[in-house]
C-alpha cells in the first residue's frame, strides 16, 4: 500500500499560524516537507493539488481499473488505480476511493463499475480531512476504531464508461522515464529487451549473458524514439530481470515493500511473500518500515522456512519452501510503480 501526499502551493502574505499535513494512507509515515499555511486567510491564495496533479475540484478524464479494497478503513469499497490522465499515461501507483456525483453508480450517465474492468471516466478531485486526532482521542477515553487524523483523497464521477483494457506501449512514454518489460536478447554487442512489437535498445549497459537471454525482463530508463518504426533506445537504464524463479543463486536488486506481523519481518515482491535474512537487524532498522516501500539487495535462494500464513495461527508453524535473500543490504525508496504493487481485495 503506498502513501501520497497533498501537496499545497502558496503565496505568503502574513506570518505562519496554522500547520496542516496531508497524508492518504492509513499507514502514518512522517512526511517530507511540512507546509503551515493560514487556511481561512484568502489573502494566503491557497491551492490544493491533489494526487492526479490538478488542483482539486479540477474537471478531468482519467481512465484505470477498478478495485474493491475491503476493509481498509477510509479506502474502503470501490478505487481506481489510474493508468492515465487526460490522455497523458502513467506508472505511478495511485489508487483513489470513488464516490457517484449523485443517485448511484449505474444511474445514466454514471457507468455501472464492475471490478477489474477497465473505465474512462469524468470526474473531479476532492477529499476531506477523517479519523481523530491523537489528543483527542486519548482526552475522550472513548474507545472508537480510527485510523489517524489524515486528508483522504476522493474521486467524483460525473459520467464514464467501460472500454478496453489498456495497453501501453514505448510510444506512450517518448521522453519520460518508464518501465517497459520484455524478453531478453542480444544483437551482435548490444542487449536489447523485445516487446510483442517493439525492440529497445540498452544505451550504456553490458550484453546480457547466457543465463539471462530469453528470459522475462525490464528495464527503467528514458525512452527514446529513433529513426526506425518500432525500435527506441532507453537512456539512463536499469534493466533487471522480473521472475524469482530466473534469478536464483545471483545478486539481485528487488523493489517491494516491507511487511511486519507480530513481531515477525518478511519482503513483499510483486505479491510474492520472500524472506530476508536477518530483515529487522538490517543496520538503521525500525518498526517505522512497516509496509515501507524499499530496494532490498543481496544473494537470491531458496530454503524451506516457517509459513508466513501462519503467523497468527499457531506457534509451531508448518514449514514450505520460500525464496529468501541472504547478505541483504536495503534502501529506501520514494514509491512503487502500480506494476511493483499489485492491488487485490485483501491488500
Amino acid at each position: 500500500m503506498q502513501f501520497h501526499r497533498t501537496i499545497i502551493e502558496h503565496r505568503m502574505t502574513r506570518p505562519i499560524f496554522f500547520a496542516l499535513i496531508f497524508l492518504t494512507n492509513n499507514f502514518c509515515f512522517s512526511q517530507d516537507i511540512e507546509h503551515q499555511i493560514q487556511i481561512t486567510n484568502p489573502k494566503e491564495q491557497v491551492k490544493l493539488i491533489g494526487q492526479l496533479g490538478k488542483p482539486l475540484g479540477t474537471t478531468l478524464t482519467v481512465q484505470g481499473i477498478i478495485v474493491d479494497i475491503s476493509s481498509k478503513g477510509y479506502k474502503d469499497g470501490l478505487n481506481l488505480i489510474v493508468q492515465s490522465i487526460n490522455d497523458s499515461s502513467i506508472q505511478e501507483l495511485i489508487t483513489i476511493p470513488l464516490s457517484p456525483y449523485f443517485k448511484e453508480f449505474g444511474d445514466k450517465p454514471l457507468p455501472k463499475l464492475e471490478k477489474g474492468s477497465t473505465y474512462q471516466l469524468r470526474v473531479y478531485e476532492t477529499g476531506k480531512f477523517v479519523g481523530i486526532p491523537d489528543k483527542a482521542y486519548k482526552e475522550a477515553n472513548i474507545i472508537l476504531q480510527t485510523t489517524g487524523y489524515y486528508f483522504q483523497n476522493r474521486l467524483v464521477v460525473l459520467s464514464g464508461e467501460k472500454i478496453k483494457p489498456i495497453k501501453t506501449t514505448p510510444n506512450s512514454f517518448i521522453g519520460q522515464i518508464a518501465l517497459i518489460s520484455g524478453i531478453a536478447k542480444n544483437e551482435n554487442d548490444t542487449a536489447y529487451i523485445y516487446t510483442s512489437k517493439d525492440k529497445l535498445r540498452l544505451i550504456g549497459f553490458r550484453k546480457w549473458s547466457a543465463l539471462e537471454i530469453g528470459k522475462l525482463a525490464e528495464v527503467y530508463g528514458k525512452i527514446e524514439q529513433t529513426e526506425t518504426k518500432g525500435i527506441y533506445n532507453v537512456r539512463d537504464c536499469n534493466p533487471r530481470l522480473v521472475k524469482l524463479e530466473d534469478q536464483i543463486g545471483m545478486t539481485v536488486k528487488l523493489r517491494g515493500k516491507a511487511i511486519s506481523l507480530n513481531g515477525y519481518w518478511w519482503f513483499n515482491y510483486r505479491g510474492t511473500d520472500i524472506y530476508v535474512e536477518k530483515m529487522e537487524e538490517l543496520p538503521n532498522w525500525t518498526v517505522n518500515n512497516h509496509f515501507r516501500p524499499m530496494e532490498i539487495t543481496g544473494i537470491l535462494e531458496q530454503a524451506v522456512l516457517p509459513r508466513l500464513d501462519q503467523i497468527t495461527l499457531k506457534t509451531n508453524r508448518d514449514s514450505k519452501l520460500y525464496y529468501i535473500v541472504r547478505k541483504p543490504s536495503w534502501t529506501p525508496i520514494d514509491k512503487l510503480l502500480e506494476i511493483e504493487d499489485p492491488q487485490t481485495e485483501d491488500d
